[in-house]
């Protein structure tokens, strides 16, 4: 039996229950029922049903729901791990502890956390997200990761020379930066107390020094005690450049704390190699005072010079003025001479007052010394401390000294032969900021490295290589996406609209333009990375197996969500939109 249409004319069709046979060597059909009045989705339905098919009073009846997990983000960055190549730099073939490492990079961009809470969202009984699934990881606690953080460590050499390999060149420039993060704990093998640029007091810490190509791409990544001087580690960077990588000739850029005078004489000038850096306040002072072709009034005008001094005779000194930074020095020094007077004139008021004056010598001095440390005010007045009394005025030349250096930095450089320009070493030497600008990433933005609650040498190493490749995954990213990010993604714009090269750095007016419209040219919606990652989350994917033929019929998995940002997002990256099953 099957239900046919018979259409006509001038009215809405009929719809006839009938059944063939054969007789006689003829098609015979006979109407069993009409079923015209019947509403249609019925008739539909029916229909179906003399095909074979089964009618069911739902969608929940039709299919079992097997996962509905977040997708979007996590597909996004497991491609782009994919297309770096990550999983060959881990290991030549799959293993469970190099999908591991990936879960952790991939986790570290999504969602950084502690380790605990990295198993927590990779393990499958617990997953928020599509990741166990892809990775195939099934099962996973912290031990796991601990394992797979030992077995990553091991292949660190190896994957920063194939790094290296990849973005660094014969010749090409090398940047290099410092900075320190503090742990939790007492028992860190490389805990100690130093210099701490986290402000954390009370804290250890660990120095972690970045290497990056020139555009700031990182290639690897080394952790010193937290007590290490920074041009101590200028040697191991050395030694790895030529030795390890096998780079006998770069340029490297390295700001004054690392590239020192005696650093560079005993380091880099031995072997050969070029490189770009600055002066201390103090050292352009000297060369102010004792080299009479340095002009700084003549930097008002002109922004830059070149400068020739017998304190560097083999050197290329450019001297620079930032005119903004200056108004900005003079402002802020004035503020803290201001806060300062107002901090000694009441201890004045303590030693002046009836009833129970401040008298003694001794504690005036720790009062005061106190009040001129906060803001580094001390060289800027003349103090008379006594039993009972404090005077204090300001010292005028001294301010006027600090002020004529205002604004004004040297760089120093050994590149001679074939001579870049004054400008275009300048440029080279602002190229730090793109180092800097990786770990505020690492650090405060969004891969979070901070606080370190690792113990052993090993583990703290592995965390911050990771932390690494996840940046290195980021940076990436944030370069294709770059249409729907408030990042700069017009770099010709860019330089074209820059006329001075020792000034702040400025966007370009198409990125300007799409930061205050919160759209880009296309019309499409921009926002921050994270903010992209978070939006990202709400493309879905269903995983549903029918209730019919089950034997017959694979699971269904369907991609919801995928549209607008999102969709323009996967568009951007190349990620092509199809439903594919978890491979785990």
């Amino acid at each position: 039996m099957y239900v046919a249409r018979i259409p006509n004319r001038k009215s809405k069709p009929t719809w006839l229950i009938r059944e063939s046979k054969w007789d006689n060597g003829k098609v015979i059909k006979t109407t069993i029922a009409n079923i015209t009045k019947l509403p249609l989705p019925v008739i539909l339905q029916i229909k179906e049903l003399f095909k074979g098919g089964i009618v069911v009073k739902s969608i929940e009846d039709a299919f079992t729901l097997i996962s509905s997990k977040p997708h979007g983000h996590v597909a996004v960055v497991l491609h782009m791990i994919k297309k770096l190549g990550i999983p060959k730099l881990l290991a030549p073939r799959d293993s469970r502890n190099r999908r591991l490492v990936l879960g952790m990079i991939a986790a570290r961009v999504l969602h950084p956390s502690s380790k605990l809470a990295t198993s927590t969202l990779l393990d499958r009984c617990s997953a928020s997200s599509t990741l166990n699934e892809e990775l195939a990881l099934k099962g996973v606690d912290s031990d796991d990761l601990y394992e797979a953080m030992d077995w990553l460590i091991e292949r660190k050499t190896d994957m920063e020379y194939r790094l290296a390999k990849r973005h660094l060149t014969e010749g090409g420039m090398v940047l290099y930066d410092l900075t320190s993060s503090y742990v939790e704990g007492k028992q860190n093998e490389l805990a100690a107390f130093g210099y701490n640029r986290d402000r954390k007091r009370g804290k250890k810490q660990i120095v972690i020094g970045l290497m990056t190509d020139q555009e700031g791409c990182p290639v690897s990544v080394q952790i010193y005690k937290g007590n290490t001087s920074d041009p101590r580690m200028l040697s191991d960077q050395v030694t790895k450049l030529r030795e390890t990588f096998g780079l006998q000739h770069v340029i490297m850029v390295g700001d004054r704390g690392i590239l020192t005078h005696k650093g560079i004489q005993q380091e880099l000038v031995p072997v050969g190699m070029d490189w770009i850096s600055a002066l201390r306040k103090e050292t352009i002072a000297s060369v102010v005072k004792q080299t009479k072709t340095v002009d700084l009034d003549k930097l008002d005008k002109q922004s830059l010079m070149e400068v020739q001094t017998d304190l560097f005779p083999q050197d290329r000194l450019i001297f620079c003025k930032n005119s903004v930074q200056k108004a900005m020095k003079q402002k802020r020094r004035e503020e803290f001479l201001v806060k300062t007077e107002k901090a000694l004139e009441q201890i004045v008021i303590a030693t002046k007052r009836k009833t129970k004056p401040l008298k003694c010598e001794t504690a005036i001095a720790i009062k005061v010394d106190k009040v001129l440390e906060k803001h580094k005010m001390k060289k800027y007045f003349h103090l008379e401390v006594k039993e009972g009394h404090l005077a204090y005025v300001r010292d005028k030349s001294a301010i006027e000294r600090s002020a004529e250096l205002d604004g004004v930095y040297a760089i120093r450089t050994s590149l001679k032969e074939v001579p870049p320009s004054n400008e275009a070493i300048v440029l080279d030497y602002k190229r730090l900021s793109a180092v800097e600008s990786a770990f505020r990433t690492m650090k405060n933005i969004s891969l979070k490295i901070r606080p370190i609650h690792h113990r052993r040498k090993k583990r703290v190493q592995a965390h911050v290589f990771l932390c690494m490749l996840a940046y290195y995954v980021e940076y990436h990213l944030r370069k294709e996406l770059a249409p729907i990010l408030f990042s700069e993604d017009d770099l010709e714009g860019k330089q074209a609209q820059r006329k001075d090269v020792v000034a702040s750095a400025s966007s370009s007016a198409q990125t300007k333009t799409k930061v205050r419209r919160k759209r880009n040219k296309d019309g499409d919606k921009v926002m921050s990375f994270a903010s992209l990652m978070n939006e990202l989350t709400g493309v879905i994917r269903i995983i549903g197996k029918p209730n019919i033929n089950r034997d017959s019929i694979p699971e269904v998995v369907i991609l919801h969500g995928l549209e607008g940002t999102r969709k323009r997002a996967f568009d951007l990256l190349g990620i092509k939109i199809q439903a594919s099953s978890p491979k785990g």
